[in-house]
């Protein structure tokens, strides 16, 4: 993770993800999947830098199952990746990494 003398992340790496995240606002309301429509984007933080960010998701309701929808997510990740790559000015598109944290769970910063 790229820290400034003060041991903040590095100003570009929270751009790049605040840009992921609003691409990937967008892509993941254009898939055609019930469960994953259950998901809610809560947060996309570096890991360790912009290279690969984590996008954490929580479910909209109770009753989700985590695996499934982490696995539909990783199915899914190719097309999202090229979402991302269209919005996201970067000469390197980041990696993404996903997890689903539970309803009451904040995300944990990296």
């Amino acid at each position: 993770m790229h820290r400034d003398s003060r041991g903040h992340r590095g100003h570009k790496d929270l751009q790049v993800c605040r840009q992921v995240f609003d691409a990937l606002t967008y892509a993941l309301a254009d898939l055609d999947d019930p469960l994953i429509d259950e998901l809610v984007l809560a947060s996309v933080t570096p890991a360790p830098s912009a290279a690969r960010v984590l996008v954490t998701m929580v479910p909209s309701r109770d009753g989700i199952d985590p695996e499934a929808a982490l696995a539909r997510l990783h199915e899914a990740g190719p097309e999202l990746r090229e979402e991302v790559a269209a919005e996201v000015s970067r000469r390197r598109v980041p990696e993404l990494a996903f997890r689903i944290t539970a309803l009451f769970e904040p995300p944990a910063e990296s």
